[in-house]
């Protein structure tokens, strides 16, 4: 190898991971992006970055839009097993911390959830048995960290956390008073872990910023850049331009008072561009000379900003009509609206379920719900709206009456089928005739021809 191959494979060394194109791997160094990401970055991004706000909020929202149900397997109506269980929950507003402790979970690697149980122990004690659930306490990532592993080979818990730390008071609090923070010992029996993307180890959890991390930055250079831009270009730059035989030094030898001036061109210069940029009113006056406005040209970052933004939806996969929306005042297609519902129902499937349910036993073990098979419900996300409805019965009613016309004798939806696409509570009686309804009137025939009806008398005195 030459020197040269030596050097390149040194520079290689030191930039891994620094950027995908292997003919320059510390693209992402000149790029401005960070080589290693922390909790830090992704709370940053999700607290001051409106792409960020709104792709963890859009993704919270659509799967938390209905709150689940948790029932007993084959049951319809809601039966005194479910009620206690909703009971407790209810009591000390559970649903809304579960719901935080998924966004929690959206922002970092995993997010935790702490049990306060009235079972006269403390966090440190292992959970047995409890009289009822007290709290529940969600935490970000930083907030609760490993103190002890299990070491038991012998263990099935072997290589799991034993006991947790949990920071009862955030350090980037705006107003602490001066309280100090205060780590409680938590045992692991208190605490569940939501790790979205991890199969057991919860450091193995994907946050939801991370793969489109770098599109967020190109986001924050070309909004923040532009602003910055039409800042400048806004603002008066004053350039003044004097002839070669102008008294320059005639703006600074006398003051208005007739006072000998002690102060430069430039400073009076600078001084007569801060009142103009300030006040609409100020006015120049030069001595052989003139003042003009440097301006620039602002290109259109909207492409750019379209590459970027297109690239962070496709990270957190939501269709960009949905995180963005539209300026031009087209709504999102219906495809997409399909994309992102199933995108929904599939998180809710596969991340959320496995967590009320893992939730759901370890209060049944803990004797706070009682003992018994269950399954979570949850309300579908595409739901059809009331003009949708209204639609449906439209085409249905249609298609009954195309059906009738061809020649089908009998209908293809009954009554009770037609109100149960508008949601409503069926009949005993679906309304529809049946055989042999209009034979059981003797009279129906001369109900039915007007002709038939006797014709009242007329009365004494009227005309014929």
């Amino acid at each position: 190898m030459t020197d040269s191959d030596t050097l390149r494979s040194r520079e290689a060394l030191f930039s891994f991971f620094m950027g995908l194109d292997g003919k320059r791997p510390g693209a992402w160094e000149s790029y401005g992006y960070k080589r290693a990401l922390t909790f830090e970055d992704f709370q940053q991004a999700y607290e001051r970055g409106g792409a960020a706000h709104g792709a963890v909020h859009r993704l919270l929202d659509g799967c938390w839009q209905k709150l689940p149900r948790i029932k007993q397997p084959k049951a319809d109506k809601e039966t005194p097993w479910e009620t206690k269980a909703n009971a407790v929950l209810k009591a000390i507003n559970g649903w809304q911390k579960l719901r935080d402790l998924d966004r929690r979970n959206l922002v970092g690697r995993y997010s935790a959830l702490i049990y306060r149980m009235a079972d006269s122990q403390p966090l440190s004690a292992p959970l047995a048995k409890a009289v009822r659930l007290v709290d529940l306490i969600p935490v970000f990532e930083d907030q609760i960290k490993v103190t002890k592993w299990d070491q038991d080979k012998a263990s099935p818990r072997y290589g799991q956390p034993e006991t947790f730390q949990y920071r009862a008071r955030r350090v980037n609090a705006v107003d602490t008073r001066g309280q100090p923070d205060e780590w409680l010992d938590v045992h692991h029996s208190r605490v569940q872990i939501l790790a979205e993307g991890s199969v057991g180890d919860m450091f193995e959890g994907v946050p939801l910023l991370k793969a489109g991390f770098n599109n967020l930055v190109d986001i924050e250079k070309l909004s923040g850049g532009g602003a910055e831009s039409a800042l400048k270009n806004s603002a008066r730059t004053i350039v003044f331009k004097y002839e070669p035989s102008a008294s320059v030094q005639a703006l600074t030898s006398v003051n208005p008072d007739g006072s000998v001036s002690t102060k430069s061109v430039r400073e009076v210069h600078e001084e007569q561009t801060r009142a103009l940029n300030r006040n609409q009113d100020s006015s120049i006056v030069l001595q052989g000379g003139e003042a003009t406005t440097l301006q620039t040209t602002i290109g259109d970052l909207s492409p750019q900003f379209g590459i970027a933004a297109n690239l962070f939806a496709a990270s957190v996969r939501i269709p960009f009509t949905i995180l963005f929306g539209q300026q031009t005042g087209r709504l999102a297609s219906d495809e997409d609206k399909a994309d992102f519902g199933a995108r929904c129902a599939s998180r809710q499937a596969n991340d959320l379920t496995p967590m009320l349910e893992e939730f759901v036993r370890r209060m049944q073990a803990a004797g706070v719900i009682d003992a018994g098979d269950f399954e979570i419900e949850w309300p579908p996300v595409n739901a059809p709206s009331d003009l949708d409805k209204l639609t449906n019965l439209g085409k249905a009613t249609a298609a009954m009456q195309q059906a009738f016309q061809a020649g089908l004798t009998e209908p293809l939806f009954d009554a009770n089928e037609l109100r149960a696409m508008v949601g409503f509570e069926p009949r005993a009686d679906d309304g529809m005739p049946e055989e042999g309804d209009l034979e059981e009137d003797p009279n129906a025939d001369s109900q039915a021809d007007p002709a038939a009806l006797p014709k009242p008398e007329p009365k004494q005195g009227a005309k014929a």
